[in-house]
């Protein structure tokens, strides 16, 4: 570790929320939202386990001066059925300039002194070699899934061969399985969540951060529901979207019991025909979860090369493969994290619903959060 330069959080530097957000707003690539005052702040300060403390891992000089910047978010992870000290990693800066001085590896050391488990999304080629050297776990592409409702629709942000075209009329009709369905706070879909931590490796979805995450998203409306099938249950919490004439449903959580996953899965067919929706899509690692999407004529990005479908919404953007990749880390046990078919993260996860900086202000502007414009 480079000894002139300080390495800890941004609380405990001084570093404030102000020059944090300044620090991303001038080194990342396009505008971001995590540079907009308030959305730091949500981002940051208002995450439970933060407790209003900026958590954030930042690297400065003996002058003070900012160096790089971790976004991270403290978030417990059950791991084999223990609860470990975990943190999300979501966006990380470093000066061009300070390049070749060690701050990636300053930071790195840090984070895996602190903390017990680590995991991060959408991974530079710059920031890979020190992930790899540091021990941690690289997946290139997070399976990602899409069901096709209305063809015509998305067919302006998607590439479809002939035979993704006949397999999505064939994929009209799967399998029904019957279910009892209710909506519900998001405080109480975390208590029908618990108990399923010796079933899957995740990080905490309690009461606090459900209703942080969801409840007071200061952009995105989430609704949340509980579906039964004969099981315990299973949590399904779903964020509506559009771009141009096509209608979006994210699944962006999707946890319980095994035996309700073909149960929840019928219900997210039913809700979408029932708003007219045009596509859904489900971020998921846990092979346990997702290949109930997979029985109900949902496509895999990245088994099905006739059907691709766009990454990014606002604007829309097509990415090869388009989905993002994912590194995981832990200090003990990292053989139970490798293990795909139980390790689940998904789109509530990491921030990897956040929205763009365009999206932000265009419903902030209007005093309004986005409620699905109209469906």
């Amino acid at each position: 570790m480079n000894s002139t330069i300080r390495v800890g959080s941004a609380d405990e530097l001084g570093v404030s929320p102000e020059d944090a957000r300044l620090f991303f707003e001038a080194h990342w690539k396009r505008r971001i939202a995590l540079a907009i005052e308030p959305f730091y702040q949500w981002q940051f300060k208002a995450a439970p386990e933060n407790k209003g403390r900026d958590h954030c891992c930042v690297a400065v000089d003996p002058d003070g001066s900012l160096l790089g910047i971790m976004g991270l978010n403290d978030r417990p992870f059950w791991l084999n059925g223990k609860l470990r000290a975990g943190a999300e990693l979501t966006t990380w800066v470093v000066d061009e300039k300070a390049r070749g001085r060690g701050v990636g590896k300053s930071i790195m050391a840090f984070l895996q002194a602190r903390y017990e488990v680590l995991a991060g999304m959408g991974i530079t080629d710059a920031a890979l070699p020190i992930y790899l050297s540091n021990g941690f776990e690289f997946l290139p592409s997070i399976p990602r899934f899409v069901r096709v409702f209305d063809a015509e629709a998305i067919a302006p942000y998607a590439k479809i061969e002939k035979i993704g075209e006949g397999l999505i009329d064939q994929y009209k009709d799967t399998a029904r399985f019957p279910y009892k369905v209710r909506q519900e706070p998001f405080s109480v879909l975390a208590a029908h969540i618990n108990g399923f931590e010796r079933s899957f490796n995740f990080f905490s979805r309690d009461a606090a951060h459900l209703e942080w995450r969801y409840g007071h998203h200061p952009v995105f409306s989430y609704q949340g529901f509980f579906v039964q099938g004969g099981g315990k249950g299973a949590v399904v919490i779903l964020r509506a979207d559009t771009v141009g004439e096509m209608k979006i449903i994210h699944v962006v959580d999707f946890l319980g019991d095994g035996a309700d996953f073909p149960a929840a899965v019928t219900f997210i067919d039913d809700y979408c025909r029932d708003n007219n929706v045009s596509v859904s899509d489900f971020y998921c690692v846990s092979q346990t979860v997702s290949r109930h999407f997979r029985g109900a004529g949902w496509f895999s990005i990245l088994e099905d090369s006739f059907f691709q479908f766009i990454h990014l919404f606002h604007p829309p953007e097509m990415r090869s493969p388009p989905t993002t990749s994912l590194v995981v880390w832990a200090r003990d046990e990292m053989q139970g994290l490798r293990d795909m078919e139980n390790l689940y993260i998904a789109k509530g996860d990491m921030d990897l619903d956040r929205p763009t900086a365009d999206t932000y202000e265009k419903y902030r502007e209007n005093d309004m959060r986005n409620e699905g414009e109209g469906f």
